[in-house]
């Protein structure tokens, strides 16, 4: 949070403080107290000796992360980026070093030859028996759910997993979900679905399909979340876990057509382009910030069967791509989508993916 307000211009944030509290709670290992409760990341020091949170390694008995193995690894490599991205900003290339190569330790709990998460031992031996949706390991979550928890490095995901397998398996989950509307209602709801945009770790999800090269899926299925998940009687109210306003937040953006998978913590942050809700938006940019601006998204044609976009420009210009940059809508100015019913499978699909912040 503190990261991506930093990128974004946001005035007042003292970064070098954020910096030095970042580093500080990612290398000092957790300390209770005396009357409960703790403080610092649970399972750090397993997570330092390792590479990964252990299953048969030191954990802090008792505690909420006492059998998040593997989901804690996941969420600490994404925690060690964004201190990655912050370090590299404030020109501290011994730190960012450091948490670049750490914010690469999901790899150590993504089990490739079944190409999903899952916990292991110190020893490096996979945990057995093992079932994606069963096997302990995750908070509120699945290792099939938190396989796609990678928002620092999507292309690297896409790629040990295979481009084709990746969009199957993804498409697939969203396929299998359409019947409950995308959420897992019953209290046990991660052990049994693969996705569930009722809690944080598969909200990101359909956004995920821009970075495999099918942007019109991503078109399709967060236009299909919006239109099934969210409501405006009572029994429409949110179905599942609104921490943080993390629900209303993922309706506002997408509603958009906009969405930061990485928390827009990169050093040069973007803004991925889904399908607009509504005709014509005026982004009014704070004044104290940045100056009083605006920036317009128009989509003439939306509609509820209108989804897929088939061309853009961005101030005039052809836009074939599936992200703009932050400083584009921060400097103000006007993008147009013209969609369609059917889906342009061409538009965007070759476009390289934003540049990594590795230096």
């Amino acid at each position: 949070l503190l990261v991506g307000a930093y990128r974004h211009g946001v005035k007042g944030v003292d970064a070098e403080k954020v910096l030095a509290a970042s580093y500080k709670m990612q290398t000092t290992l957790p300390q209770l107290y005396p009357g409960g409760g703790a403080v610092g990341n649970e399972n750090l020091e397993s997570y330092l000796k390792y590479g990964y949170v252990a299953e048969d390694g030191p954990v802090m008995k008792g505690m909420a992360g006492d059998k998040a193995w593997t989901s804690n690894t996941y969420e600490y490599a994404y925690d060690d980026w964004c201190v990655a991205q912050l370090a590299l900003a404030l020109g501290h290339k011994d730190i960012a070093d450091q948490f670049l190569k750490r914010s690469q330790n999901w790899r150590n709990g993504f089990d490739a030859s079944l190409g999903v998460a899952r916990p292991r031992k110190v020893n490096g031996e996979w945990l057995t028996p093992f079932d994606p949706y069963r096997t302990p390991g995750f908070v509120e979550g699945n290792a099939w759910q938190y396989t796609w928890f990678v928002p620092q490095d999507v292309p690297g995901l896409v790629k040990v997993m295979g481009r084709e397998r990746f969009v199957k398996e993804l498409n697939d989950a969203f396929e299998q979900m359409v019947p409950t509307r995308f959420n897992a209602a019953d209290e046990k709801a991660w052990e049994d679905y693969p996705l569930n945009h009722g809690n944080q770790p598969t909200m990101h999800v359909s956004w995920l399909f821009n970075w495999a090269g099918e942007p019109w899926l991503t078109q399709k299925w967060a236009r299909a979340i919006l239109d099934a998940y969210y409501g405006h009687n009572p029994a429409d109210g949110y179905l599942g876990d609104e921490d943080q306003g993390q629900m209303s937040s993922w309706f506002v953006m997408s509603s958009l057509g906009l969405f930061e998978i990485d928390g827009g913590c990169r050093v040069n942050p973007i803004y991925e382009l889904g399908s607009p809700l509504y005709s014509k938006v005026v982004i009014h940019l704070s004044k104290e910030h940045y100056g009083g601006k605006t920036f317009t998204i128009e989509a003439p044609n939306a509609s509820r069967t209108n989804c897929y976009i088939q061309s853009a420009t961005l101030n005039g210009a052809p836009l074939n791509k599936w992200w703009i940059p932050w400083n584009d809508v921060k400097e103000g100015g006007q993008m147009v989508l013209e969609l369609g019913p059917s889906p342009n499978k061409e538009w965007a699909k070759d476009a390289p993916s934003p540049e990594r912040s590795d230096s």
